[in-house]
């Protein structure tokens, strides 16, 4: 199984025993704030939801970070089954979910069939309520096959091995691997596989992104336009914004 291999290639199976502890869909019926909507995406479109791996300070040697904002005293791994009908909406939604209701940090592996796609989130404790976390930053990877010919896949699971994450404490071991499923995540914007470490780094890519989705809006209306003026016009847009794109992705090398 694709999901199995993953957590193999990625060493984790060497440091700590799977549990594969099926978690029960009426667990987060009962105890999370769902909407209609959020309970039929995960009835129609979820096959199974299990428990992988539980990263300890028992179990790795890994302290646990706790402060007045986070508090990571150790890594969930769940695997979530997708039904082949389940598309990148219900995803998104499922995961959302899914990390809303857990508190504690978690690396989400979504399968379907022999693809996979990584989901992770930066939480921080809810002042009001302890027991409910807010979700800060969430990234996932595009879907991927383990496929060795496929350097920006290599790339990514180079990034996320147990030898090459920080053990300094949970907090920066888990941020090691969000960091990579961002990097993994904005590949198709950047045009290459780049962690991103500063505030700049992110602020451009940022700027990469929105700058895309005014190309894309720029595009849909040249298609319905009839004058010639407008569409040279917008072609010039076009092509100004993405000479914008070429230099902000310079200035990220």
């Amino acid at each position: 199984m694709a999901g199995v291999a993953f957590y193999q290639m990625i060493g984790l199976d060497s440091h700590v025993r799977p549990l594969h502890k099926k978690l029960d869909k009426k667990t987060f019926y009962d105890f999370a704030d769902l909407n209609k909507k959020e309970k039929d995406y995960i009835t129609k479109y979820v096959e199974r939801i299990e428990v992988t791996y539980v990263l300890t300070p028992s179990n790795m040697n890994i302290q646990p970070f706790i402060n007045e904002e986070y508090h990571y005293e150790g890594v969930m791994f769940i695997t979530i089954r997708l039904r082949e009908e389940a598309k990148d909406t219900h995803v998104s939604t499922i995961s959302e979910v899914i990390q809303g209701a857990l508190p504690n940090p978690v690396v989400i592996m979504f399968t379907k069939k022999e693809n996979i796609q990584v989901h992770t989130c930066i939480k921080r404790r809810n002042k009001v309520d302890r027991s409910q976390a807010v979700l800060e930053q969430q990234a996932y990877t595009p879907w991927f096959q383990l496929d060795e010919r496929n350097e920006t896949v290599q790339q990514f699971i180079r990034s996320v091995h147990m030898k090459n994450v920080s053990f300094a404490h949970f907090f920066q071991f888990y941020q090691d691997i969000h960091l990579a499923v961002q990097a993994f995540q904005h590949t198709n914007v950047v045009g290459t596989f780049y962690i991103v470490t500063n505030e700049q780094s992110q602020q451009l890519i940022a700027q990469i992104k929105q700058l895309e989705t005014e190309i894309a809006a720029w595009k849909a209306n040249l298609k319905k336009e009839t004058q010639f003026n407008r569409k040279v016009e917008m072609n010039m847009n076009i092509h100004k914004l993405t000479t914008q794109i070429e230099q902000l992705k310079q200035r990220l090398k």
